[in-house]
């Protein structure tokens, strides 16, 4: 009794082979394709922090504490800082930071510049860069960088189709 195997042809063989990194390589392109709407987010944030900071009160604060932003992670040294201010209507208020830093630049007590608007002075953040811009930056580049990464990989695809292109039709 002979066995007869169905051997796939090599073309058959070659595009199974690639099938695989291919179908890897398209969901890496749509992880980083949805990375466009980051930067979007990143410039709509963007927009909505320096109208804040261009119709802000400009007081000054004090620190009143120190919080730790992951309280049951040990040797985690990030802080997030919660500071007072009195408004120039005279109410009093304490806000605490959604920005952690590691280490803390600043100390119980430490003076420190606060901008606030009028109508909501409970969203006040502390006048520094970091705590005013981080998420922006951090989105910015992340949506920037993953926005970026499919054209150049777009174009290194097509570069690669013309070479192959010229090389058939020259040869």
């Amino acid at each position: 009794m002979a066995v007869t195997l169905d051997v796939p042809s090599p073309a058959i063989l070659s595009t199974m082979a690639s099938l695989a990194p291919r179908i890897i390589a398209y969901l890496f392109l749509g992880i980083i394709f949805s990375a466009g709407p980051v930067l979007l987010i990143a410039i709509g944030t963007g927009m909505e922090r320096a109208l804040f900071v261009r119709s802000s009160i400009s007081v000054e604060g004090v620190i009143a504490a120190l919080r730790p932003a992951h309280p049951y992670r040990y040797g985690d040294k990030s802080r997030s800082p919660v500071f007072r201010f009195t408004a120039k209507d005279g109410r009093s208020f304490t806000v605490s930071s959604n920005i952690a830093q590691s280490p803390s630049p600043w100390r119980f007590g430490d003076l420190v510049p606060v901008l606030y608007q009028q109508d909501h002075p409970e969203n006040a953040h502390i006048d520094s860069f970091v705590q005013l811009w981080e998420p922006q930056v951090i989105l910015g580049i992340v949506g920037g960088g993953f926005s970026v990464m499919p054209l150049l990989i777009l174009l290194r695809r097509r570069r690669s189709r013309n070479l192959i292109r010229a090389t058939v039709v020259g040869g």
